[in-house]
């Protein structure tokens, strides 16, 4: 992979920024493009860690352009395929814009989420999120089951809830081609700080080796 970058008219904006009076809006942000050299263009979005408005979707021949990304360091949440994913740092030119040219998915991860609140009572309306990514509120089953994925190598932050509970938030980290169970005890509805330090937290993990799509 490589990365070539090339702004517009920057010298035009130092210049004037120099003098006062000028706008700089337009220099905050930036552009991203790419290409993939495989993509399932049904599954396939490219986002931003932290940022996940900001997404693209990609064509059938892999590539994409990510618009009004915050100038800077930055890095890219890509799903590839319903089993290949990848993040990718970049640097974004303010009111330019960042080539990436040749990214290669790679095998992704899961998180086999089980949630379940405290005691014996109901889980009504459940939903996790992935902080910082295009997961965002997915709905938990009646039983408080969740697969996410398909997620790039790396760790996260997960926030789980329910109606009638606080939030709940763990760390969760997988592998490439890793399958990981991680369980959740929501915390009782009078306990609002969604700490991991809880005794009531249980977050498991267990390899089961690579998983199908």
């Amino acid at each position: 992979m490589r990365q070539t970058t090339y702004s517009v008219m920057m010298a035009l904006a130092l210049v004037a920024s120099a003098c006062g009076g000028f706008d700089n809006t337009p220099f905050r942000t930036g552009t991203v493009r790419g290409q993939l050299t495989e993509a399932d263009p049904a599954v396939a979005l490219v986002s931003l860690v932290g940022h996940p408005d900001v997404r693209s979707t990609v064509a059938a021949d892999g590539t994409f352009v990510l618009e009004h990304v915050p100038a800077g360091p930055g890095e890219l949440f890509i799903v590839a395929s319903a089993n290949k994913a990848v993040r990718l740092p970049v640097m974004v030119p303010g009111g330019g814009s960042a080539r990436l040219e040749d990214v290669v998915p790679r095998a992704a991860g899961f998180l086999e989420l089980h949630v379940h609140p405290p005691g014996h009572q109901q889980l009504v309306e459940g939903w996790v999120s992935v902080t910082g990514t295009p997961f965002q509120r997915q709905l938990l089953a009646e039983d408080g089951t969740l697969r996410v994925g398909p997620l790039p190598a790396g760790c996260y932050t997960l926030e789980a809830s329910a109606t009638g509970f606080p939030v709940r938030k763990t760390e969760a980290c997988v592998k490439e081609s890793e399958s990981k169970e991680v369980r959740i005890q929501l915390p009782n509805s009078g306990n609002s700080d969604g700490s991991d330090g809880d005794e009531d937290l249980v977050n498991r993990a267990t390899e089961r080796g690579p998983s199908s799509p």
